[in-house]
């Protein structure tokens, strides 16, 4: 039996409905495969690989910002699904081994 908390780790097919606020954040189109990096109450946490973050924070003008690309987490609230499409067993879309991953912390 599926449950949804077997999709995290694992890239899914996302399909959204009325995601017009989610084009903020560079999700334009209403089926995106993503990485599920959590879940909660509020929505589906996902992974960004290539958000644009500002790398100054003090004011300056749009043409002269300059940004650098960092693997972000971004909630898809839950009202925003319509369907999700999991791939259990399929490579490259499963839960990676832990045994493929290093165990402990990054110091």
């Amino acid at each position: 039996m599926m449950k949804i908390d077997d999709i995290v780790d694992d890239i899914v097919l996302l399909i959204l409905d009325n995601h017009k606020p989610l084009k903020e954040l560079g999700i334009v189109q209403n089926k995106v495969f993503a990485r599920v990096k959590g879940l909660d109450e509020y929505g589906l946490w996902v992974e960004h690989p290539n958000f644009r973050l500002p790398k100054q924070m003090e004011a300056v003008p749009a043409k002269k910002m300059k940004y650098q690309e960092v693997t972000a987490s971004v909630l898809i609230p839950w009202g925003f699904l319509a369907s999700i499409v999991h791939f259990p067993g399929v490579e490259g879309y499963d839960f990676p081994s832990p045994f493929e991953h290093p165990i402990g912390f990054d110091v």
